[in-house]
């Protein structure tokens, strides 16, 4: 299979896992040895003020919560649109960091957008193609507008920016307004 780095997996309406049920998760990796990336819409217990003194001192700049990135433990990791601050892109307007400094010069700037996340979700060799395969994830490309959307409503606005991809496709439709009743 094709790496998926840089898309998205839907959760399907089936997938009763609760880690990931009606989640959106952004692939980071994706490899023959298995696949990382971080659930973009589920807000964790903790704002970012709560664990702001680990990193830096004086008061936290930001009011975000510290997104739950999945059911593994690691490192704080960062998203945002600021390429100068990026270890490494993920997607056109989507950059990754993770280093201490990069988070704090990133808080301290007020970057906006910007996703602080705890933990990743994570899956061995073979694990998240067989999971496609029962169809428990649907795919779509990653886009920043995407990405930072709302968490609240990103699960089905993604399933309904799929569902009009499918039929703008299957109909040969080259432009699909964004309401298309109004036509």
């Amino acid at each position: 299979m094709d790496s998926l780095s840089g898309k998205l997996l839907v959760a399907s309406p089936a997938l009763d896992d609760p880690n990931f049920s009606r989640t959106v998760v952004l692939l980071l990796e994706h490899d023959s040895g298995g696949a990382l990336g971080v659930v973009l819409n589920r807000p964790g217990a903790h704002r970012l003020d709560a664990i702001w003194d680990d990193l830096a001192h004086g008061p936290c700049p930001l009011d975000l919560p510290v997104m739950t990135g999945g059911p593994l433990q690691g490192p704080l990791l960062v998203l945002h649109d600021t390429a100068a601050m990026a270890e490494r892109a993920i997607v056109p307007g989507v950059f990754l960091a993770m280093h201490r400094d990069l988070l704090v010069t990133l808080v301290r700037d007020r970057s906006d957008p910007l996703r602080v996340f705890t933990g990743y979700a994570g899956w061995g060799a073979g694990q998240l193609d067989a999971e496609l395969e029962a169809g428990d994830w649907i795919i779509t490309a990653a886009t920043s507008g995407l990405v930072f959307a709302d968490c609240d409503s990103l699960w089905q606005r993604t399933r309904t920016h799929i569902a009009d991809t499918n039929l703008a496709a299957s109909l040969r439709i080259k432009h699909l307004p964004a309401q298309p009743w109004h036509n």
